[in-house]
């Protein structure tokens, strides 16, 4: 298996929502238990691998909770900030991804591809950090952008798994050239 090929494909899964009279027709839990599959796959070495672990199952967890409809409408209306926190075993997974794929980049010599890891990164702390301000301090304003932050760093994550699934640093098997 290329760890990473489960890793991204549950990514997808996870960002995407299929409406079927309230369920959602591609359930985060199915994502994040292939997101889990592909990670117990990655290589030890990956820095902090098996915490990645620990949050991809509670990122499994938590989806598993709210997965059912009207519940994750029920839990913000009750207090945002509970979906929220929620939401971060999964912003855990995706830093901590994040930053284990840039540690064996780097150790790789993949200056560029490191960096587009550390822009994940990046993104994921602003999606974790801003609404504690939006909630902390009334700074209604950053909701959006921690929206977005979100967002970007779980599409720029599936794009660079999926690209990187292949590198033998992150576990992938380099394709064979025909004929060689």
């Amino acid at each position: 298996m290329i760890p990473l090929q489960p890793v991204a494909l549950g990514l997808v899964i996870v960002a995407l929502v299929v409406d079927g009279n309230g369920w959602d027709l591609l359930p985060d839990p199915i994502g994040w238990a292939l997101v889990l599959l592909g990670t117990l796959a990655l290589p030890r070495e990956i820095h902090r691998r098996d915490a990645m672990v620990i949050a991809a199952a509670l990122a499994l967890a938590a989806s598993a909770v709210i997965w059912p409809p009207g519940v994750a409408e029920r839990v913000a209306d009750t207090d945002e900030s509970l979906s929220w926190a929620l939401s971060l075993p999964q912003l855990a997974y995706l830093f901590l991804l994040a930053d284990g794929l840039r540690r064996a980049a780097r150790g790789a010599e993949e200056g560029s591809r490191a960096a587009w890891f550390a822009t994940a990164e990046t993104l994921v702390v602003g999606a974790a950090v801003l609404p504690v301000l939006v909630f902390g301090a009334g700074a209604d304003a950053l909701a959006g952008i921690a929206v977005l932050c979100a967002t970007l760093a779980l599409v720029l994550l599936v794009v660079l798994t999926v690209t990187s699934a292949r590198a033998p640093w992150a576990g992938g098997r380099p394709r064979a050239i025909p004929g060689a």
